[in-house]
């Protein structure tokens, strides 16, 4: 356990795309505990590439949260200079029908379509498909890129940070909290906004990594084989930016604290690409494929897709 003993370099506060980031010491941003084991370094000279700023990965002991200590704040917005790449790896119209599936899910749960909120809703997809199915969709994205995409996708969008945002002001019957969640530094705050927003008995969607994943351990241990203090947790300070982790623990014991009820969790297998990079890398991705067949099996798959209900 420590609470203080961990040393990081800040003399450059800058990262290569030009984004500055101010340190700040914060407890848990999910329990407010202190107590905490280190997990490895990220960023800068603990990344393969260089990226971003070293920073300690830590996880609380009380709550199983994953975070980064001294928590990397920043001064400008990082998703602006990634409006062209962020996405690359996205299939639009795959998006587009989980959005039918996810509107589908809710309809079949409330009885009747409605009203739906998207926070961080990028180009808008998941939306389009909740549309086509017959609901009122809404958007909040405060990269300026981003949200001119969703408004060409025909969606009434917000462009503002969700701490700042008035569609939370509403009340919707869904909102949609898509791979969001693990970007913002304080989710519980979030949380009881979007129980605000909902309706009694609304929904929340939430589509998060699971940071205790196989995946996730056995790069951490293959980190360790290789003599390096490094984890594969997290991105606090380059693409794609996750600064809190999840386990189905952790997830939802913040729901239950914000006032929801889980009304379904699943464990997911994400899909890895085996063709780019060098020899060596796509030798560790034919392994990292094995892993996370053997992790969805075990039920320690690589993502979480939650439903829970405002009560």
């Amino acid at each position: 356990m420590n609470k203080s003993n961990i040393s990081v370099d800040y003399s450059h506060m800058r990262s290569s795309d030009g984004t500055r980031w101010s340190p700040e010491e914060r407890p848990c941003p999910g329990c407010g505990s202190n107590v905490t084991r280190k997990i490895g370094s990220r960023g800068g000279d603990a990344h393969r590439e260089g990226k971003g700023i070293k920073t300690s990965v830590v996880q609380c002991l009380h709550c199983e949260l994953i975070y980064t200590k001294p928590t990397l704040i920043p001064l400008d917005n990082p998703y602006e200079t990634q409006t062209e790449e962020y996405f690359h790896l996205h299939d639009s119209q795959q998006k587009t029908k989980i959005g039918e599936g996810l509107a589908t899910f809710a309809e079949e749960v409330l009885g009747t379509k409605g009203k739906m909120l998207e926070i961080g809703c990028g180009r808008g997809e998941l939306l389009v498909g909740a549309r086509n199915r017959g609901w009122s969709v809404y958007g909040v994205e405060m990269t300026r890129g981003f949200a001119e995409i969703a408004r060409r996708n025909g969606i009434e969008i917000e462009c503002s940070s969700v701490e700042q945002c008035k569609s939370l002001h509403q009340t919707y019957d869904v909102v949609l909290l898509a791979a969001i969640l693990e970007h913002l530094y304080d989710p519980i705050a979030i949380l009881k906004k979007v129980h605000a927003a909902l309706r009694p008995g609304g929904l929340v969607f939430i589509d998060v990594p699971n940071e205790l994943s196989l995946t996730m351990r056995i790069g951490n241990y293959y980190m360790r084989l290789r003599g390096r203090d490094w984890t594969v947790n997290l991105s606090p300070t380059f693409s794609p930016f996750h600064v809190v982790g999840f386990s189905p623990k952790s997830l939802t014991a913040v729901l239950k604290s914000t006032g929801f009820r889980v009304l379904q969790l699943d464990l997911e297998r994400w899909n890895n690409s085996l063709s780019d990079g060098s020899f060596i890398e796509r030798v560790e991705r034919l392994g990292l494929s094995a892993v996370q067949t053997v992790g969805s099996i075990t039920k320690m798959a690589d993502g979480i897709g939650c439903w829970a209900v405002r009560e």
